[in-house]
């Protein structure tokens, strides 16, 4: 650091005077307590920001503005109040073994010496205005009161505790969080605990014009949970960014990065998303708990003939199983799910997943990076020569990959993956679409999983009810349910348990396409998707609105909840067939009777359309036969 005052070097850089800084000074002899760059201000010789960027320049040091600063609470805890108010500074953040500190005086050695005495680190300054330093202090230094009044609705009766790879061989008691612990730090902790405790799978903080809201996603629905002041922003977003080894300082860009935490005896692993926006960075953390992704093929859904079909395809030497459907339907968790069921000690799993979002015990993850250039086709290729038995390429993202992993399958690899499509057979075109040629789809492929995830009802407050017609039709059903024929369902009414939503967790929905050798003849002459569905059909594929109808009328979910989940425009579902409210299985649109169980379709006779009962078998007014 130089060692020439704070009006010396005004006075070279031509700021002030030189008879300008004599006056200064002496009025400075005759006021104590009163610093010189106030008196300049105060005598309209310099502005405080003219004062504060001066330093910056001569000095080669940052300067600081501090309504955009990001100031870590961890860095507070080191300066005291008293001492960040006897010589103007305020503490940001630490780096390694840097303490990054605002100075209204970075020339003050006896500030400096004072820091590095009594924190032990060394210390970086950073040029930042009178003003904005005083009001920082009195924002940053008491921030108790106010945010525990913030957190009443949040529950802070847990302790969370930050687990870092790099301290996996110390002592547990180096990572536990002391009690007394800045308040920024609880808030962020309660925020993370009330995520958990509501079986959140995303927590927003996302800024707006004058407050700061809060919101989680639970079951697929986001939900706002409570608005925080605006001055609690920039905190709380350094806290984030800190635990996720951000960089706190870069606020122009957005970033990704990944923390664990240990919350009693569950190890929830967080991924972190930030992203500039007009108010400020927004902040997106998704909860990855890795007890929860230890699912079972027996629990996520299946029916027990859709579960032995897709057994079926997986269970099989060699081919490719891919899994379609939009984003966060499940899709990750299946192919898991798919992997723990034919995981054994005598065969070889690699997985290429862009990020990891769960860590597989006995199975060798690998994460790709686009920056470095460990892309999917990249990585792809150096895991052939890895001698894998099943290979896990989390996204078929382009015609490299695709072509790379059909061509393995076709050497004696088994390959799940995913791709983002509304149903099974439209994953085919959309291989096809990839310049995959007709023939290699159908060689490779030994079938397609498609789903959806719903929210499942709320046992405790579960109720029956009569449904109208209208609920079905957004369905493409083609039967009127009244009279007779009507079928009791079920939906929530609303409690404690469930938050008044009716519904407690959710189950999938599955399309599952065994490609048969039918199936393969139609891919492989570039037959039409609706050629191929129909194929599908007749070899015992379920469609995904049946699957789900089945579990509607089962009392699983709701209809509501199902036409949430699947759209079906008019053309689309006048192209789909009628399904059979008892059976459940497919029957033609105009059928006025299930050619699999006998049930009467509609309530209306076929030919007249005249009202007719269940007991009739021919219509008395037209004379047509039941």
């Amino acid at each position: 650091m130089a060692v020439k005052k704070l009006g010396e070097l005004l006075v070279e850089s031509g700021l002030i005077l030189q008879e300008e800084l004599e006056q200064a000074l002496a009025e400075a002899a005759h006021s104590k307590g009163v610093r010189l760059g106030a008196i300049l201000v105060k005598k309209g010789f310099a502005t405080e920001i003219d004062i504060a960027q001066t330093l910056s320049f001569q000095l080669s040091i940052p300067f600081i503005n501090m309504a955009e600063a990001t100031v870590d609470p961890e860095a507070l805890k080191l300066v005291s109040e008293k001492l960040a108010k006897k010589y103007l500074l305020l503490p940001l953040y630490i780096d390694g073994k840097v303490l990054k500190v605002a100075m209204t005086d970075p020339l003050n050695l006896l500030a400096l010496d004072d820091l590095r005495f009594s924190t032990d680190l060394q210390i970086q300054p950073c040029a930042a205005t009178l003003t904005d330093v005083g009001a920082a202090i009195t924002r940053y230094y008491h921030l108790n009161e106010p945010i525990d009044d913030l957190m009443l609705d949040l529950k802070q009766d847990k302790l969370v505790e930050i687990i870092h790879e790099v301290d996996f061989e110390r002592d547990i008691g180096e990572q536990v969080k002391k009690s007394s612990a800045p308040p920024i730090i609880k808030m962020v902790d309660s925020i993370i605990i009330h995520g958990v405790d509501n079986r959140a799978s995303d927590l927003h903080i996302e800024p707006q014009e004058k407050s700061v809201k809060f919101r989680i996603r639970v079951d697929g629905l986001m939900k706002e949970t409570m608005q925080f002041p605006k001055w609690v922003q920039g905190p709380v977003v350094s806290r984030i960014k800190l635990m996720a080894k951000l960089d706190i300082t870069e606020r122009r860009v957005s970033q990704d990065g990944r923390f664990k935490v240990r919350l009693g005896d569950r190890n929830i692993d967080i991924r972190v998303s930030t992203l500039p926006t007009q108010y400020g960075e927004t902040v997106v953390m998704r909860l990855l708990d890795a007890k929860g992704a230890l699912i079972d093929l027996n629990n996520i859904g299946l029916t027990k003939e859709d579960h032995a079909r897709l057994l079926d395809i997986i269970e099989r030497p060699q081919g490719v199983v891919m899994v379609t459907g939009p984003t966060g339907c499940g899709k990750t968790s299946s192919l898991y799910a798919m992997i723990g069921h034919i995981k054994s000690d005598v065969i070889n799993i690699i997985t290429i997943e862009d990020p990891i979002e769960y860590e597989f015990k006995d199975v060798n993850q690998v994460a790709v990076n686009e920056k470095t250039g460990l892309t999917f086709a990249y990585t792809l290729r150096s895991v052939l020569r890895q001698d894998p038995d099943v290979i896990l390429v989390g996204e078929m993202r382009d015609t490299e990959t695709a072509t790379i992993a059909l061509q393995a399958s076709m050497t004696g690899h088994l390959v799940f993956s995913t791709l983002h499509t509304n149903d099974a057979v439209s994953s085919v075109t959309r291989l096809k679409n990839m310049n995959i040629a007709p023939y290699m789809v159908a060689t490779s492929l030994n079938g397609i999983v498609a789903l959806r995830l719903v929210r499942k009802i709320c046992n405790n407050c579960r109720q029956p009810y009569m449904p109208v017609a209208e609920e079905f039709n957004k369905l493409g059903v083609s039967f009127q349910v009244k009279g007779d024929g009507r079928r009791q369902l079920f939906r929530g009414a609303g409690c404690n348990a469930c938050n008044g939503s009716g519904y407690s967790g959710r189950t999938g929905i599955f399309e599952v396409m065994v490609v048969n050798n039918n199936i393969k003849g139609l891919i492989a002459a570039d037959a039409p998707e609706n050629q191929i569905f129909q194929a599908a059909v007749e070899g015992g594929m379920t469609p995904l609105h049946i699957d789900g109808l089945k579990k509607v009328v089962s009392g699983v979910t709701t209809l509501e909840e199902l036409t949430r989940v699947i759209y079906l425009s008019k053309a689309e579902a006048q192209a789909k067939e009628g399904v059979c409210l008892v059976c459940l299985k497919p029957v033609n649109a105009s059928a006025g009777k299930c050619p699999h169980c006998g049930h009467l379709i509609g309530t209306d006779c076929p030919s007249c359309k005249k009202p007719r009962k269940e007991q009739w078998i021919a219509c008395p007014y037209c004379a047509a036969r039941f």
